[in-house]
């Protein structure tokens, strides 16, 4: 009997110790398991993949489409084919979708002039139909060449796996009097999730004044004379609404939702300092919050799954030797260094320089002058489980702290 209650008593310790290591790993992996078709959880700056489910399979990603089409529209700014105050005359066709209540309305009147700036923010605040078809005529061209453009774009900032039917994330056979010939009704536009990351990146570095608009928790658009309508942001994770983030700051970026893709959200946003995108596809459509659920567990794993680590370049690796100058080295410094890291994960991840050759003496050695803030090459970050959405490797850029003036031979023999 004794031996028998002592087997009892071990047996319990065995699996009180048990449930408490599964109530804590169930508390990280819950933060971690995303309910969605896709998700991504990367860092804006360096493109470190912190989180990732079902990355690489393409998917409807209705509205979210939308941001490519911004893309286009952003260059032919930037290229002065359109100006943010030229006028765009809404037709018949293009009205039509922007009155259905069944769309993402905002009511633009057939006959109404807009400018591409008023359109251009209703398709990113209030993820208006018609106003991204409004645009994609507005340079003059067809909805097909618009298409064209987006899908150019798409290759040339290496998105590997986008179908591009429309600039609106609608079916075909929704557009109505718009429906495009030869493609199927319910033909879509899709990506992964990865790709969707990649264009986030991509519309972040060259054009980051999107975020003064995707910011706006709400704007007043007039229709017509008189008319004004007050369109709230779609985006529920913003300053003031209900699905916001502790210590996170979200001011961006885009939803969609058809009954193919589901419930999709794209977010951007700093905490630590450091720019976050976070990408879920296919959420519960039936559930018009589900899609900030997951994004917020995102950012909970975010605070609680990984860390972030600041590295610095070794004793060796901070000076470079220096040839034919007035100093035998310059000190070599980079931009800040920061990866992510599980909390489990105690490995440093170790940094490799790499000088420009162009640079280098057959010795190895830097050749003066060198000026200071000169590039001097590069370098990556190799680590356990690093790595970018678009599968390169960590990098970061070398550059002199100080000028090496370079010396004749006599002065050099006599130092």
């Amino acid at each position: 009997m004794k031996t028998l209650m002592k087997w009892k008593k071990i047996i319990g310790l065995v699996l009180t110790t048990c449930l408490i290591a599964m109530v804590v790993n169930l508390h990280q992996a819950a933060a971690a398991m995303i309910n969605s078709r896709a998700a991504m959880l990367v860092d804006a700056e360096t493109g470190q993949v912190i989180y990732q489910q079902n990355a690489d399979q393409q998917l409807p990603v209705a509205s979210v489409s939308k941001l490519l089409a911004a893309c286009v529209i952003e260059d032919e700014i930037a290229s002065h084919q359109l100006h943010w105050q030229q006028k765009v005359k809404i037709n018949k066709a293009v009205a039509a979708v922007s009155c259905d209540p069944n769309y993402s309305a905002i009511g633009l009147q057939a006959g109404q002039s807009y400018t591409v700036r008023d359109l251009f923010d209703a398709m990113l605040v209030k993820s208006a139909d018609g106003a991204a078809l409004a645009l994609s005529t507005a340079n003059g061209g067809t909805i097909k060449q618009f298409n064209a453009k987006m899908a150019k774009k798409a290759r040339q900032i290496g998105l590997k796996d986008v179908k591009v039917v429309n600039a609106v994330g609608l079916r075909n056979g929704d557009l109505k009097q718009l429906r495009q010939p030869k493609i199927g009704k319910n033909a879509e536009n899709a990506m992964s999730a990865r790709d969707v990351v990649i264009l986030t990146r991509y519309l972040l570095k060259h054009y980051p004044s999107i975020l003064h608009v995707t910011s706006r928790p709400q704007q007043n658009f007039t229709i017509a004379s008189g008319q004004v309508v007050t369109a709230d942001n779609s985006n529920q994770m913003l300053p003031g609404k209900p699905y916001v983030v502790p210590n996170v700051v979200i001011d961006g970026l885009k939803t969609g939702t058809s009954d193919q893709a589901g419930a999709c959200f794209v977010s951007t946003g700093t905490y630590q300092g450091r720019r976050l995108i976070t990408v879920v596809l296919g959420a519960n459509r039936n559930d018009p919050g589900d899609r900030f659920v997951q994004t917020q567990r995102l950012y909970q794993y975010l605070q609680t799954g990984v860390r972030l680590k600041t590295l610095t370049l070794s004793h060796g690796q901070a000076v470079k030797q220096v040839a034919k100058g007035n100093k035998r080295q310059v000190t070599v410094k980079t931009a800040p260094l920061a990866v992510w890291q599980p909390v489990k994960e105690h490995q440093t991840p170790t940094l490799h320089t790499h000088y420009r050759a162009s640079l280098l003496d057959r010795r190895g050695r830097g050749v003066a002058p060198i000026k200071k803030g000169q590039r001097l090459g590069s370098g990556t970050i190799n680590g356990k489980a690093l790595q970018t959405g678009d599968h390169q490797p960590l990098t970061f850029t070398l550059s002199s702290q100080q000028n090496g003036k370079r010396l004749g031979f006599w002065q050099r023999l006599f130092n």
